[in-house]
């Protein structure tokens, strides 16, 4: 979606007009309707509290017009403006209103940054995904505009809520997909048409290629598919002045994860398509940081298979051998992210000189149990590291928590016949997102290391402000912001 920006506008080439509004601050609008802003007014049927809509017609030039007061409360920071306009966003979706303005004038400290949150949250309110509908869900919002000063910095600031909001788009597209088309070879070839004719460069690696670079953990876990594994890498010098200075991103890769023998409920499995969002969200990050020509040198790694049921699938019991050389006792083959991440994180410190590593995975149920599904969690060997990811974070307005990687629970994954378990199945202690991230950290070593578990906040099942039902591509904006703070330094 292209955005405007305008300091006046015509009232009849718009279908609605959305008007934020701080608490307090409903006397200083001046706005095309003020007659019914005096009613309003003098009947108190608005005040501007967080999330308050008021919602009237009016008639202008034989043209009716919706209009939406949208209150901010005491005071608009990002995360209000960002979900309190994704609500009435929303609604303008719904009503098919096909020209929508924002007027901002009247709202007093607006910044660039809010601005931007504004625009994201028309773009990713009016995200669907129905093209296996046979009749597709009404059209929304085809024009959008902003009506304030019309200043360079207000602009550059659109421009990058349109490279936010697409590259969230195509991360919930790459998502939504079913698990019979978005297969690993499918992810491949999507990473490698996203990327194409950009200045990231793709390389995928199918199964015998894999083996001699020696990612045999991550190939156990796909060997019960039909379904050929792929290693996809995905490098982007942004920043070629500073080749010593390398960010990788590793993202979990599940296209389709049925648990293998240790078999989930069908309950589980309905959504278990997501269970790639983490490999989605490094593609969308990646596209975002080359539209934006962020100054950086990113390489991503997506280790993409199937995690399925068959005579050829690997078992409980099973003692298996990492790319690092550290052998692993399999007690859960319904844990096969964190073996994946392993062989991944190995190869990304080993082949790709990165010099600091951030992966993103729906790892654990056990994070939802912790945190719910507004939360990510938060592990990292270095708060340096940390310190630019909840910044990204909050920028992004998308919420994270830092817990601990105690090492006294490092006991739980030691093994009788190997380096150690892949789960703690079986023992008392608890924190089982903790001892995910720690089997991860393990493979780190002393590289800078931050893990992000989304399996509480990777997929919803409603429709609600910015988030869609199904894949919401959360932590791609994260990713994205994340890099665009280390670019400042």
């Amino acid at each position: 979606m292209k955005f405007e920006l305008c300091s006046g506008y015509e009232e009849r080439e718009w279908d609605g007009v959305v008007v934020p509004v701080v608490q307090g601050a409903l006397g200083e609008l001046r706005l095309p309707c003020e007659g019914e802003l005096r009613v309003i007014r003098d009947q108190k049927m608005f005040t501007g509290k967080q999330g308050e809509v008021y919602g009237f017609t009016a008639l202008r030039e034989d043209r009716m017009i919706r209009y939406f007061l949208l209150g901010l409360g005491k005071e608009a920071s990002l995360e209000t403006m960002l979900h309190s306009c994704a609500g009435v966003y929303r609604q303008c979706h719904e009503a098919g209103l096909a020209r929508v303005m924002t007027d901002l004038r009247g709202l007093a400290g607006l910044t660039p940054a809010l601005l931007k949150k504004a625009a994201e949250a028309m773009v990713l309110s009016g995200y669907r995904f129905d093209k296996y509908k046979s009749e597709p869900d009404p059209s929304g919002v085809e024009k959008a505009a902003f009506c304030c000063e019309d200043q360079k910095e207000y602009r550059a600031a659109l421009d990058e809520a349109e490279i936010c909001g697409a590259a969230v788009c195509m991360t919930r597209d790459l998502i939504n997909e079913p698990p019979t088309i978005m297969t690993p070879e499918k992810l491949a070839q999507s990473a490698e048409e996203l990327l194409s004719g950009t200045p990231v460069q793709v390389k995928v690696y199918g199964r015998e290629e894999i083996r001699a670079l020696g990612l045999t953990a991550f190939l156990e876990v796909g060997k019960g598919s039909i379904q050929e594994p792929k290693l996809i890498v995905m490098k982007y010098d942004g920043d070629p002045d500073h080749p010593d200075h390398r960010l990788g991103l590793v993202g979990k890769g599940l296209t389709y994860d049925s648990g293998g023998y240790s078999l989930q409920s069908s309950e589980f499995m309905e959504t278990m398509q997501h269970d790639m969002s983490g490999g989605a969200a490094v593609i969308g990050a990646l596209w975002a940081a080359q539209a934006r020509g962020l100054a950086i040198n990113v390489t991503g790694v997506v280790a993409a298979c199937e995690n399925k049921l068959s005579a050829t699938a690997y078992v409980p019991g099973d003692v298996i051998r990492s790319m690092s050389g550290r052998y692993i006792e399999v007690n859960n083959t319904d844990a096969e992210g964190r073996i994946t991440l392993a062989d991944a994180v190995t190869y990304i410190k080993q082949c790709c000189g990165v010099d600091r590593i951030i992966d993103i995975a729906t790892l654990t149920d056990g994070i939802q149990t912790a945190l719910g599904d507004e939360r990510c969690g938060l592990f990292t060997n270095d708060h340096s590291l940390s310190a630019y990811v909840e910044a990204g974070a909050a920028a992004a307005c998308e919420r994270v928590w830092e817990l601990p990687c105690d090492e006294n629970l490092r006991r739980v994954l030691d093994s009788r016949v190997a380096h150690l378990k892949n789960s703690a199945m079986g023992s008392s202690v608890g924190g089982y997102a903790t001892v995910g991230a720690m089997f991860v950290k393990e493979f780190a070593e002393d590289t800078p290391w931050v893990h992000l578990d989304i399996g509480g906040t990777a997929w919803s099942r409603k429709c609600e402000g910015i988030y869609s039902k199904g894949g919401i591509g959360f932590g791609a904006r994260m990713l994205y912001e994340t890099m665009c703070e280390m670019e400042k330094g």
